[in-house]
């Protein structure tokens, strides 16, 4: 957004004055908070997971058409408050919950194996042109191997962020889905725009599977193993906000709170757009 003021002095050029941006798009996550109940800077997403039938190419810059077709994807989510549970903490939980669950069908003696083939990351939406981006998906293909070639068997991931090395911190958990084999067109995607509580820093991903019913992880990828899920260059929105620029020639009588009232009301017009 550009906009051109006239006079008859010196001319000057002002980018967006940060308080004013900073003010405008703050009182909109506040805003949002007041409304769902969720402090403010408690980590929120908007994310979606979905079985594919066909392999996307694992380029980490995807172009604008797969772009807009990711960001149509989840920009139908609403993004909510994540529970930022440590690895450590998820895997406790699924002892003490899926104990008696798993004794029964380890009495089946079925036999499976799993493992992943192939895990990557593709980022779009930077919308401050900073290099660090509100929105990226994740995309894993998982194999199965069995006493019944043909079965099909019902898995769920959970999902995770490590900050520039620190602790794993689960940001989504996919629903059961189904794999069969070494399938090749069974992968499967997670597109994920932080909406707030993400700072401007390189995150790593892991990615855990789960046999439905069972506590234990019986597959892991992560950045260790590939990178494709290494140092993905993110922030959440509220810190990914568009620059807005105003030009003004002469000044005449408009001061510097002027301008910052100017600044701020294109702000507010652009968040209500």
């Amino acid at each position: 957004m550009k906009t051109l003021f006239q006079g008859t002095v010196s001319s000057f050029r002002i980018k967006a004055l940060v308080a004013a941006t900073v003010l405008a798009s703050s009182s909109a996550y506040a805003s949002a908070d007041e409304v769902t109940g969720t402090p403010i800077g408690t980590p929120k997403i908007a994310a979606v997971g979905t079985q594919l039938s066909d392999k996307p190419d694992s380029s980490r810059y995807v172009d604008e058409a797969v772009a807009s077709e990711l960001k149509t994807r989840v920009q139908q989510i609403q993004a909510v408050a994540a529970e930022p549970r440590t690895r450590e903490q998820v895997a406790a939980q699924k002892q003490k919950t899926s104990t008696l669950q798993r004794s029964r069908q380890q009495s089946y003696g079925v036999y499976h194996d799993f493992s992943f083939y192939d895990a990557f990351a593709r980022l779009f939406e930077d919308r401050d042109y900073d290099g660090f981006h509100r929105s990226f998906s994740v995309t894993f293909d998982a194999d199965v191997y069995s006493n019944y070639p043909d079965e099909s068997v019902p898995v769920y991931a959970e999902l995770y962020l490590s900050r520039n090395g620190g602790d794993w911190v689960r940001y989504f958990t996919t629903e059961t889905f189904y794999i069969r084999g070494a399938n090749e067109l069974d992968d499967y995607e997670v597109v994920t725009t932080l909406a707030q509580g993400y700072g401007t820093d390189h995150y790593d991903v892991l990615i855990d599977l789960y046999e439905v019913g069972y506590s234990d992880i019986v597959a892991t990828i992560s950045s260790d193993d590939t990178d494709g899920l290494y140092a993905l260059p993110l922030e959440s929105a509220n810190y990914d906000q568009e620059e807005v620029v105003i030009e003004v020639e002469g000044g005449g009588g408009l001061g510097v709170g002027a301008l910052a009232l100017l600044a701020l009301g294109a702000c507010l017009r652009r968040e209500r757009k």
